[in-house]
């Protein structure tokens, strides 16, 4: 994922765009007021993270977190599925796009092409 990110922030369109990986999630957030305090506690946990953060080179505000799952993982592991689940509703409680790419999964490249433009228009 590191190296096609790398290859499609090249494309002239993305250039406002920079990412770092595995951002702690709770620097993405300003407050936690929006939050359950179930919510709260996984993301302020010191060890709770994104994989890739993509962000706004001016302004430095998170253009697109991508989460990637590991099919082993991921797949029959409810305590995983779980977080999985938590941290989608931290992110959309706050309006930060993302997207999930499996590792088993194909055309990951077109999918993120298709959510940057999304995201950015």
């Amino acid at each position: 994922m590191n190296i096609l990110i790398n290859k499609v922030l090249k494309d002239p369109k993305y250039q406002s765009l920079n990412y770092v990986l595995h951002q702690p999630m709770r620097m993405l957030l300003r407050d936690t007021e929006k939050l359950t305090e179930e919510e709260k506690r996984y993301a302020m946990n010191i060890f709770t993270h994104n994989d890739f953060v993509l962000y706004h080179k001016i302004d430095k505000m998170p253009a697109l977190v991508i989460e990637v799952d590991g099919h082993e993982f991921h797949a029959a592991n409810p305590k995983q599925l779980k977080r999985d689940q938590l941290k989608n509703q931290v992110l959309e409680k706050y309006d930060i796009p993302y997207i999930r790419m499996s590792t088993t999964g194909s055309e990951e490249e077109r999918r993120l092409r298709e959510k940057l433009d999304e995201v950015l228009h």
